[in-house]
């Protein structure tokens, strides 16, 4: 018995270096299963039906689809309706296939776009520095330049904070804004060198890809996706967020989004200088945090639902309900 500790601590290196020597070798085989046998090049396919088309941005080439361009509804005044634009979130796998429940529905009555944002989908996939300042300088080059007057916009969790600063930044290019689950309204923790340090390491070339597919795998694509759907799980939605991060420098832009550079810092004081008439639709998920949303429900300009039963992709859990909210919002503009 006296001799117990002194075993203890004669093992305990052992079983330390072991352990060490696991991780490092599953890593390294993971790394070699990455480079030799994931295909990195599927074919891509349209996430949305409607026609793609492309413009030049700094960032490179940038495509978007849209659709509608002849109303087939009922309501007189359909033709003369603003168009409607919807911007998929930002995580390690987003796409326009995010935005299809909203993007079909009101393409029945109106003119739609849905922008791939510079790093994903059939955009240029560049390794350039990616920030706030690029995607809200890419989506008021795209209301000015493509869609062409003010327009409706549907902005998905992180992307509502670009769509934010673009409004603050060009008004006049907005109607009005809708954000679904929005980040930016719970604790923030301020941006600075450590997520500089965070993105260096991330960007390694060793293990820069291979960290990457381990994130897009499909099991890790149904486990986030599961997690952000409280009510059904669009199968679809999984299968096209495995395609679109499987492509050629697929991982550029989502290492910025996990290194913490992609989100603004103050942007609930940006959010409280928009002037234009703003809806916020949010549910219950595990990553957003709305603990300053009553703070924006007392701003006259602000419209807020909580749909308590829906998980942070809201228009798939409840599609009618967050259909009729935005009709009863725009209806009053």
């Amino acid at each position: 018995m006296k001799n117990t500790p002194r075993r203890a601590n004669a093992i305990a290196p052992i079983v330390t270096t072991t352990g060490l020597l696991a991780f490092l070798g599953a890593g390294l085989a993971w790394i070699a299963h990455s480079r030799r046998n994931i295909y990195h090049n599927i074919p891509m396919t349209a996430a949305l039906d409607g026609e793609l088309r492309n413009f030049e941005t700094k960032a490179g080439t940038v495509a978007y689809y849209v659709s509608g361009s002849r109303p087939i509804s009922a309501r007189p005044s359909a033709r003369a309706m603003p168009p409607m634009v919807f911007i998929h979130s930002i995580n390690a796998a987003p796409s326009s296939a995010e935005m299809r429940p909203l993007f079909e529905h009101y393409a029945l009555s109106r003119r739609v776009f849905a922008i791939d944002l510079p790093g994903f989908g059939f955009s240029d996939r560049r390794d350039i520095p990616y920030s706030p300042r690029l995607y809200r300088n890419v989506i008021n080059q795209f209301l000015g330049q493509v869609v062409g007057g003010p327009a409706d916009v549907v902005a998905l969790s992180l992307s509502a904070e670009f769509v934010a600063l673009a409004a603050v930044a060009q008004p006049e290019l907005f109607r009005s804004l809708i954000f679904l689950s929005p980040t930016g309204l719970g604790r923030r923790v301020p941006t600075g060198e450590l997520n500089d340090v965070m993105l260096r390491v991330l960007r390694v070339p060793l293990w820069r890809r291979p960290l990457f597919d381990l994130l897009t795998s499909r099991p890790s694509s149904r486990l986030f996706l599961g997690l952000s759907q409280r009510k059904t799980f669009d199968r679809d939605l999984s299968d096209y967020a495995y395609l679109t991060s499987h492509q050629p420098n697929a991982e550029y832009a989502p290492l910025y989004f996990l290194a913490g550079k992609l989100f603004t810092p103050d942007i609930f004081e940006v959010y409280c200088a928009l002037s234009k008439p703003v809806l916020l639709i949010y549910g219950n998920g595990p990553t957003a945090q709305y603990h300053r949303v009553d703070e924006l429900s007392r701003r006259p300009n602000w419209r807020i639902h909580h749909l308590p039963g829906c998980g942070e992709l809201v228009h798939f859990d409840s599609p009618d309900t967050v259909i009729a909210q935005i009709d009863a919002f725009l209806d009053r503009l």
